[in-house]
């Protein structure tokens, strides 16, 4: 696979979730409080944070084409895109608002020493190595925030993502 088909998906973070059978929306039923979804905040309805997996429509996210092969990302929970204030900084906290911002998706396999036989894919500001990052190298807290951060080969900057069907 060398692009994202777009669609709606589950995104699970790699680093607590690698070997577990993240694959599939029948396997994180079972597994699903142990991994970190990426999840809109039922708090605030703008931050993008981990959260263990339960399947709303806040972890549903749209993959829109752009131009030039990029993505504009939407939260199931309604017109609401990821997005950034400002400049694109280490640790600028992710949101989303109305409006869409391009997203450049690479997929790779992030194994650790190893190759991860299921893909994963990383998230990037266009045109740079700045990527979506589960801050504190991946810490799965429940409320721990999802930021901006140089490329590193840390699994806390992979995400799995497993198909879903559109909100309801």
């Amino acid at each position: 696979m060398s692009h994202l088909e777009p669609g709606w998906y589950y995104l699970i973070n790699v680093k607590h979730a690698r070997g577990k059978g993240a694959d599939s929306t029948e396997n994180l039923r079972s597994i699903g409080p142990e991994v970190a979804a990426m999840d809109l905040s039922g708090g605030d309805q703008q931050s993008i944070i981990a959260f263990g997996w339960h399947g709303g429509d806040n972890q549903k996210w749209e993959f829109r084409p752009a131009e030039d092969g990029l993505y504009h990302i939407r939260n199931g929970s309604g017109e609401a895109y990821i997005t950034f204030p400002d400049d694109a900084n280490d640790g600028k906290q992710v949101i989303v608002t109305n409006g869409p911002r391009p997203w450049e998706v690479r997929i790779g396999h992030e194994g650790h020493n190893d190759r991860d036989e299921q893909p994963s894919i990383r998230i990037f500001v266009p045109g740079t190595n700045k990527n979506l990052d589960l801050k504190d190298h991946g810490d799965v807290t429940a409320g721990n925030i999802v930021q901006l951060w140089e490329r590193t080969p840390g699994q806390g900057q992979a995400w799995y993502f497993i198909p879903t069907d559109p909100p309801q």
